[in-house]
């Protein structure tokens, strides 16, 4: 992205491989990516830009220089993150589409709103997490835009960033799905009816997530399902007391 740097200046580079998660992330958010550009350019064409709003905190100043897939490498390098980070991630990626339903998720702010998914995926996961100079050294932003960043997507995400083992499961089971759809070269079907992802019969989650032709899964964030206990699955209340 325009300003995003391509030297980490001086950061170390743990020897660690790119784990599966990270690359079926990358392809997930470029499909997603690819659609909505091609909206983009469409309502630009048909209403003179005025219709469908990116998310602006997240906009750089300039066209992206670095794909979303080398972008996730990039930041694997230096964080070395655990894979869940980046399903997790994926996950707020959704849910901030969700909850913002005329912003589109593409090229002009993808970079900037996985880098917050990330370094909050990392906040609630690991015990042991790099700090905001950090991720804003690895992203190729400052310190005060990371922070912005993160105040915005917590905002977004209304500070419920806690997931269900078994919505966590759901995610990564349909970016598993996706991956190996690409690898037998399965055809999209444009006009196919959304279709939900099977799950158990009491599994309130699974009620509430469509997969969509493009290749997107959706979460109905809209409503809160009661947990057994009576209260809810993802409640800020459940988040860390580093975002209580």
């Amino acid at each position: 992205m325009g300003d995003v740097a391509v030297a980490a200046g001086g950061l170390s580079s743990p020897p660690t491989p790119p784990p599966p998660e990270l690359g079926m992330v990358a392809r997930a958010v470029e499909l997603l990516v690819a659609r909505n550009d091609a909206l983009l350019l469409l309502d630009a064409e048909q209403s003179s830009g005025e219709g469908i709003t990116g998310m602006v905190a997240f906009e750089g100043t300039g066209p992206p220089r670095i794909g979303v897939a080398q972008y996730l490498e990039r930041v694997h390098r230096y964080a070395a993150l655990e894979p869940e980070c980046y399903v997790v991630a994926y996950a707020y990626v959704d849910r901030a589409a969700h909850r913002r339903p005329a912003a589109a998720v593409a090229s002009k702010n993808v970079h900037r709103l996985l880098l917050a998914c990330l370094l909050v995926a990392s906040k609630v996961l690991d015990d042991f997490h790099h700090d905001n100079a950090f991720f804003a050294r690895v992203g190729g932003v400052s310190n005060a835009e990371m922070n912005k960043l993160e105040l915005e997507l917590l905002g977004v995400l209304d500070f419920e960033v806690m997931l269900s083992r078994r919505l966590y499961d759901l995610y990564r089971a349909h970016l598993h799905k996706q991956q190996a759809d690409d690898h037998h070269d399965t055809p999209n079907k444009p006009d196919q009816e959304p279709s939900r992802v099977d799950g158990g019969e009491e599994d309130h989650d699974d009620d509430r997530i469509t997969r969509l032709p493009e290749g997107v899964l959706r979460y109905d964030w809209s409503q809160q399902a009661p947990a057994a206990n009576g209260g809810r699955r993802h409640s800020s209340s459940q988040a860390p007391s580093r975002y209580s």
